[in-house]
């Protein structure tokens, strides 16, 4: 048996808002501020692989994703961003909103 991260590979396409697009730019270089290199695929995995079973939590977290979170509230809890590295990422670069 060999590591999760190197199994079978599914591809999916994901549609967010900008801002969570953005917010996991961050976690990526959050990541890459300890010295650990990860892409944004896998940066996913991880959060999807590690997150909780529990109905009730993760039934909270999607309530608070659905109906209380509100444009702008992730910027507003994010660490300065001056303090961390900046990441390139593999690929066709996405463009960015003006």
């Amino acid at each position: 048996m060999g590591l999760l991260k190197d199994s079978d590979r599914r591809t999916t396409s994901v549609q967010w808002p900008d801002e969570v697009d953005a917010h996991l730019d961050l976690l990526v270089r959050l990541a890459a501020g300890e010295g650990i290199l990860i892409s944004r695929a896998q940066m996913l995995s991880a959060l999807v692989a590690d997150a909780n079973l529990d109905k009730n939590v993760v039934a909270t977290i999607a309530r608070r994703y659905l109906s209380n979170l509100n444009e702008g509230d992730l910027a507003r809890t994010a660490p300065p961003e001056q303090h961390l590295p900046v990441v390139r990422h593999r690929g066709r670069q996405r463009a960015r909103p003006a």
